[in-house]
């Protein structure tokens, strides 16, 4: 929960979260249904810099920032919860890519479908569910250690450079790569590994419990915001400088954006901590709105709604092949597919909840 001192959920928090999911989800689709080569080719597009960046640096990272602060402000806090909500949420995410993978491959090999996709890659893939869990444990692990959160930090970042190094390790294993891709980067078929993402909870920690402390939220978003603007311009200014490719930070291409290092990750957070803090300023009026109220909702079911996006692509994806139907280069219609996913994915949310609080109350 993300609450301030008075018990309500803050709520440029939860906008953000509502913007990472679609984020996420337009990502998704362009991934699955578009014709782009986004593996082997840099993006060379506006379409395809907007969709990469927005489901890059604006949906992931963010995310694990806002799970951070959440920590902080849950009232389950004690390492054994951590462990166990970790654990949780690591079943999950395998269940997920059991049913949004394995089954629709089985079911295509039974139809006589040639997938070319590795089963045991597609029921171990390391998404952002394991990680999570992955992140629970660990952070609970060092709370029982006694860790502060700033030694935590360290932990993080000296985690994430070594890990950049153990993309270099070649294991041939599909099945034990993907297995200690939990921890470890690489392989074709890990995303988010411990050791290169834990960098951002942890940031998401620190930031939560200056945010929890603090009496006036906009005095402070008024400190972080400007110094944020201006680093990531110099920061970003010095990148361009010394030659290097600024898309390589949030791009697909070759796993850049999945091998995070420092490098990316100084990049990656004052994007952060603009978003949250301009989310605050421009969208605090919205809040006992209609569409306010529908952003809170969004936050608050944001893994039912990422878990039944991903149930629909992987489906759905299986009848596109039955039916013939290509990939696309048009951007409206990916545009408009993650639109209608998304609007879906909440739809299906609601109505599940709505069952569940008449069964509670029979």
């Amino acid at each position: 929960m993300d609450a301030d001192r008075s018990g309500r959920r803050l709520f440029e928090i939860d906008a953000v979260k509502f913007f990472a999911i679609f984020f996420m989800i337009c990502a998704h689709v362009y991934e699955q249904f578009g014709s782009f080569d986004h593996h082997g080719t840099m993006p060379d597009s506006i379409y395809r810099n907007l969709v990469e960046f927005i489901g890059g640096p604006l949906a992931a990272p963010v995310f694990m920032f806002c799970m951070g602060i959440g920590m902080v402000y849950t009232r389950h806090d004690t390492p054994s919860e951590f462990i166990r909500r970790g654990l949780k949420l690591l079943i999950t995410g395998y269940l997920l890519n059991f049913f949004r993978q394995t089954v629709p491959m089985l079911i295509g090999m039974a139809l006589g479908v040639e997938t070319g996709l590795s089963l045991i890659g597609g029921l171990l893939n390391v998404d952002i569910l394991p990680f999570a869990g992955m992140a629970f444990i660990t952070i609970g692990l060092l709370k029982r250690l006694g860790l502060k959160p700033y030694q935590m930090l360290f932990f993080a970042v000296i985690l994430q450079g070594a890990g950049i190094w153990a993309t270099k390790i070649d294991i041939p294993s599909v099945a034990l790569a993907t297995l200690v891709g939990l921890i470890l980067p690489g392989g074709a078929h890990v995303a988010f590994s411990l050791m290169l993402w834990l960098v951002y909870p942890v940031l998401g920690i620190l930031f939560g419990m200056r945010l929890k402390e603090t009496k006036d939220r906009g005095d402070l978003y008024k400190k972080i915001l400007l110094p944020a603007v201006l680093f990531f311009a110099a920061y970003s200014l010095t990148l361009l400088f010394f030659g290097y490719d600024i898309r390589l930070i949030y791009a697909l291409y070759k796993d850049s954006y999945y091998n995070q290092t420092l490098l990316h990750t100084l990049w990656i957070l004052p994007i952060i901590l603009i978003a949250v803090s301009t989310s605050f300023f421009v969208y605090r009026r919205l809040e006992n709105s209609i569409l306010g109220r529908f952003m809170t909702y969004c936050s608050t079911n944001l893994t039912s709604i990422y878990i039944t996006q991903w149930l629909l692509i992987g489906y759905g994806l299986g009848f596109f092949i039955l039916l013939g139907f290509e990939a696309t280069f048009s951007p409206v219609a990916l545009t408009l597919g993650a639109l209608v996913l998304m609007a879906v994915s909440t739809c299906i949310t609601a109505a599940r909840n709505a069952i569940r609080r008449r069964k509670k109350r029979a």
